[in-house]
């Protein structure tokens, strides 16, 4: 029995897969918000190890005013992320919330965003999202500080 349980822990790793780790949370502005990092063990697909060249962050918002928040026609240049020196760090929007105008009272949005050479940034991060102002929506303005990714 004992060395079946020996056996079962080495495997460990290898019952692994997608992970989502929380970075910062709070409320600011009529809205609560949830960073979110994602950390992969899983060599299934390629017979190697995730990429340390890419890192995947993921913006959680939850409209709790009473007003409709604009997200329509969001791009790249809504989001600024600098490392702990204040260098712009390069990084992609693969998913928003295009198809949605905006976000009522209680609604949620999603919204990833892949940093590259996420595992030479000097850690903390500082985060900032502007959404655009549409008309009858509130804008967001909303800044993460102290963001610091698990090392694998």
């Amino acid at each position: 029995m004992k060395a079946f349980v020996i056996l079962l822990l080495s495997c460990v790793s290898l019952f692994a897969g997608e992970t989502f780790v929380p970075l910062k949370s709070g409320e600011t502005n009529g809205v609560s918000y949830g960073l979110s990092y994602l950390v992969s063990d899983s060599w299934s697909a390629t017979d190697s190890p995730p990429s340390e060249d890419f890192s995947d962050l993921f913006l959680t918002l939850r409209n709790d005013g009473a007003k409709l928040m604009s997200f329509g026609d969001i791009t790249v240049e809504d989001f600024s992320l600098r490392d702990a020196t204040g260098n712009k760090m390069t990084f992609y929007l693969r998913t928003s919330p295009q198809d949605v105008k905006g976000i009522g009272n209680g609604e949620v949005t999603v919204i990833h965003l892949m940093v590259q050479w996420s595992s030479k940034a000097p850690q903390p991060w500082t985060f900032h999202f502007k959404s655009r102002p549409g008309e009858g929506y509130q804008p967001l303005d909303l800044t993460i500080t102290g963001i610091k990714l698990r090392k694998r």
